[in-house]
Formats: structure tokens, C-alpha cells, sequence
């Protein structure tokens, strides 16, 4: 195991292929230059991963065991529970995931072991991987940091309130009630029908129509008469017909 030169979080993290680590790093305690971890612990964890999970993580003595299956890889981790906690820790796992990803390192993977169905060398990516991981492991912060608060975003626009159904029948109902209260008045002279409302001075607006229409009917009805006796003076020549 080659191991880390500053104290960190993550104990141990490695990328493996079933149990075939292909590449590793390991961490020393705080305080201390040599890592306790005891020669082939990794490899004993890795051969007690749980089937048909996408991760998993348990907590003993105080580290936590923290797995990410993506098969057939394993992304493996012994973080210090008190320093880290199990959600960062699957968060570097992920990192961790992606990273391994990438395209150099998947051509490489495929260049060693051609398919993915054989089986790799032990280590057979340390050299390739390793400043990645290392990198990874340098980088994740502590359980006690506060992640950078996020950028004020504006409340969307407030959206115009909708009339309710029942608002909707009582418009209706309005329209239906105030069309039966109309009337229809025909004009006397020219048939015009005119549409009135009683409930907004439409009385007194046909009584004045009606009036005019009266009036008008009357002048009419002396200009008739006029010119049919300017016509009977015409032919009788003034009142001869009737002093004759």
C-alpha cells in the first residue's frame, strides 16, 4: 500500500475488479506516519461484499466500511466515521466512480484486460490511476465543513389566481338572468327593434324614442296634408270649386 503523507478522512480506497484490487491508497491515522491496517483487510472486505446491492456501508470501531458496486468493479473505502460520516463517504465513492470513468483509464482497463471478462493483474492500474486517486482523496472535506451556501434565486413570478368553478356559474347565471329581464321595443314607424335594458334607465329611453317617433309621424302627417291641398288649390284655382 503506498501511503498518504497528511493525515485524511479516508483511510483506504481502492478500485477492484470482483476481489482483484487494481489500484489503491492508502491513509495513516492522524498523528501517526504508518498505516495500522492490518496486510490483506482490504481484500477481506471485498470478498464479503453483499450481492445485488448498489452500496453499502456499516460502522466498526469507529471507520466506516463504505462499498459502491458498479459491476464488475467495486469501489471500496474505510473512511473515519467520526471525522467524515457515511453520506460524504458514498459521495466520494461516486467521485471516486466517475473519475475511473474516464477514457483514459477505461482504454487502459480494456488494453489489460481486453472484454472485462478476464481476469486482471493485481494492480495492474496503480500506475495509471493512482495521482487521480490520490487527487480524490486529498480533496474530500471533513464532516465539520459547511458546504458553500447556494445562490439566491428569485421567487418565480406569482401566476394570476384562476376563477373557481363556482365563480364561473354565477357569471353564467348573471349573463342567463340578465338576458331574460330585456326587452324587445318595435319602433312604430321604420320597425327598428331596439334593445333595452329596465334595469339601467332603458324605460325612459323608450319613451323618449317613442315620443320622437310620434312627433315625427305627426310632422309627416302635415306635410302630406299640406301638399295635398296646395295640389286641391292648384286644380280649383283657389276656392272656385267651392263657391261654385
Amino acid at each position: 500500500m503506498i501511503p498518504v503523507p497528511d493525515p485524511n478522512p479516508i483511510l483506504y480506497a481502492c478500485v477492484a475488479h470482483g476481489t482483484t484490487i487494481l489500484a489503491e491508497l492508502s491513509s495513516a491515522e492522524a498523528g501517526g506516519g504508518d498505516d495500522d491496517l492490518p496486510l490483506g483487510h482490504a481484500a477481506g472486505c471485498l470478498a464479503t461484499v453483499p450481492r445485488f446491492h448498489r452500496h453499502y456501508s456499516h460502522t466498526a470501531g469507529g471507520r466506516i466500511y463504505a462499498f459502491l458496486m458498479a459491476e464488475p468493479l467495486v469501489f471500496f473505502a474505510i473512511a473515519d466515521e467520526a471525522v467524515l460520516g457515511k453520506p460524504r463517504a458514498l459521495l466520494f465513492l461516486r467521485r471516486l466512480r466517475d473519475a475511473f470513468s474516464s477514457s483514459a483509464v477505461r482504454r487502459r482497463r480494456t488494453a489489460v484486460g481486453g472484454d472485462g471478462s478476464d481476469p486482471l493483474p493485481h494492480l495492474c492500474l496503480q500506475e495509471d490511476f493512482l495521482p487521480e486517486l490520490r487527487r480524490l482523496v486529498q480533496s474530500v472535506p471533513s464532516q465539520d465543513e459547511e458546504p458553500s451556501p447556494p445562490s439566491p434565486c428569485l421567487p418565480p413570478p406569482a401566476a394570476s389566481p384562476r376563477p373557481s368553478d363556482s365563480d364561473e356559474d354565477q357569471k353564467v347565471k348573471e349573463k342567463k338572468g340578465g338576458k331574460g329581464k330585456r326587452k324587445m321595443v318595435i319602433s312604430v314607424v321604420n320597425r327598428d327593434v331596439v334593445d333595452s335594458d329596465p334595469g339601467n334607465g332603458g324605460s325612459k329611453s323608450v319613451q323618449k324614442v317613442w315620443r320622437q317617433h310620434v312627433r315625427t309621424i305627426i310632422l309627416i302627417d302635415l306635410v302630406v296634408c299640406c301638399f295635398l291641398l296646395g295640389v286641391w288649390v292648384s286644380i280649383c284655382r283657389g276656392f272656385e270649386c267651392i263657391t261654385n
